[in-house]
């Protein structure tokens, strides 16, 4: 799996930021001379592979629209049980670009994002910093916590969480037609393994599985509830304690 080698930046406004994101992640900043694996802060950010550039932006685009209605996230209501005014403590344990995470903030639920990848942890966390200043988006922020480190180490603690939630995005055996951004993620994360598995075995209260709608299951065990939306499905499993 790849990952970025610096973090360089031209905008004077963004050195501060450079530097603390720099610290907190062990990366270095870098000049003109510059990998090619890198992020360039930005208004937005960017993050440079292979000649292919990524920007993960909460401000416009599809995901944005996708935003605006929120509360209309009938699917994702049901998969994680969301009908408590209770929020719920949920591990992501599949981070990546922090779409879902960020709704299920929005909705009001406490999300631990847990990503190994240093250069996506950096583009959620500057997707977040780059929101406009308001109250719900001021809340949604609060609502998340964001570590870099293998979700493996979470297993334990599982039961810790009302739910744990696995997007393993590339579980299809057919080639479907991507967006420019899975299209990245695909080479940029080509090493990437599916936890599923792993936290199937773990102490879980309710695990969720997100997957294509005609995928096959990541779980070989047929107690699955699945909630069906036009082009993916949640396939949930529970252990409830009583």
């Amino acid at each position: 799996m790849a990952d970025i080698k610096g973090i360089k930046t031209e905008d004077p406004d963004f050195f501060q930021r450079a530097k603390d994101l720099s610290s907190k992640y062990d990366v270095p900043l870098i000049g003109p001379e510059f990998p090619d694996i890198h992020i360039n802060l930005d208004n937005p950010s960017v993050l440079h592979f292979n000649g292919m550039k990524l920007v993960n932006s909460f401000k416009k685009g599809k995901f944005y629209s996708r935003i605006t209605k929120f509360q209309n996230e009938a699917l994702l209501k049901k998969a994680f049980a969301l009908q408590s005014a209770k929020p719920k403590k949920i591990l992501d344990a599949t981070g990546g670009l922090g779409h879902d995470a960020f709704i299920l903030a929005l909705l009001g639920q406490k999300i631990t994002v847990v990503e190994k990848n240093i250069g996506l942890c950096i583009l959620l966390e500057e997707a977040l910093n780059e929101l406009p200043n308001y109250s719900y988006f001021d809340d949604a922020v609060n609502n998340i916590t964001i570590k870099n480190s293998d979700s493996r180490k979470f297993l334990d603690s599982a039961q810790a969480y009302d739910v744990i939630y696995v997007d393993p995005m590339f579980n299809s055996n057919k080639r479907l037609k991507r967006t420019k951004q899975m299209e990245f993620m695909d080479k940029y994360l080509a090493e990437y393994d599916n936890p599923s598995d792993d936290f199937f075995k773990s102490d879980f209260r309710r695990l969720v599985i997100k997957k294509e709608l005609r995928a096959p299951a990541s779980i070989k065990d047929s107690s699955a509830i699945s909630f069906n939306g036009s082009s993916i499905r949640y396939d949930v499993y529970t252990r409830e304690k009583k």
